[in-house]
Formats: C-alpha cells, structure tokens, sequence
C-alpha cells in the first residue's frame, strides 16, 4: 500500500516538474514586454 503512495506522490511531482517548464517555456515564448519594447508608442505622434 506504501509503494502506492510513494508512486503517486512520485508522479505528480513528475508531472508538476515537467508543467513548470512547459509554462516556463510557453511564458518566454511569448512575451509581451518586447511588443512594448519594439512597438514603443510615440504620445506626440498623431494618428
């Protein structure tokens, strides 16, 4: 019964683990502060 719960336990910080790198991954990916630095807006600039 232990082994059980050792694997379990075992598997969702696998699973924990390989999530944060995924949103880690995801989040630098798709940063949205470089739109604001590369696309900076001009406040005297009409449109």
């Amino acid at each position: 019964m232990a082994m059980w719960w050792v694997t379990t336990i075992g598997f969702v910080i696998c699973l924990g683990m390989a999530g944060g790198i995924f949103v880690h991954f995801i989040r630098q990916a798709l940063n949205t502060e470089d739109a604001v630095k590369i696309d900076q807006i001009n406040p005297d600039e009409k449109v």
